[in-house]
């Protein structure tokens, strides 16, 4: 640390100037930070995250990066959409008997 005084270097510990004999200030304690306690908020601002984004995708809000339900390209009638109706498949099973 350098004295205010006369801007002589001091090693750390010191309470008194080596040149100008006058007292040096006192080193402010550091605050040390909880690294737990760091993790924990980012943990709850994680998890707040993907709660308000699931959320939103279950409103049906359109969202980046979410998952979105494929829009057919056709109505169909039923469970198989290749299936031909039911007239054409008659006039085909005619035509083979």
């Amino acid at each position: 640390m350098n004295c205010p005084n006369c801007g002589t270097y001091n090693p750390e510990g010191r309470t008194t100037c080596w040149r100008c004999d006058k007292e040096l200030p006192k080193p402010k304690p550091q605050k040390r930070r909880n690294p737990q306690k760091s993790a924990q908020t980012w943990l709850y601002v994680i998890v707040a995250v993907f709660l308000v984004y699931t959320l939103l995708q279950m409103c049906g809000v359109p969202l980046p990066f979410g998952t979105q339900a494929p829009i057919p390209a056709e109505p169909s009638g039923g469970l198989l959409p290749s299936m031909p109706p039911p007239a054409a498949l008659g006039a085909l099973l005619a035509g083979f008997l």
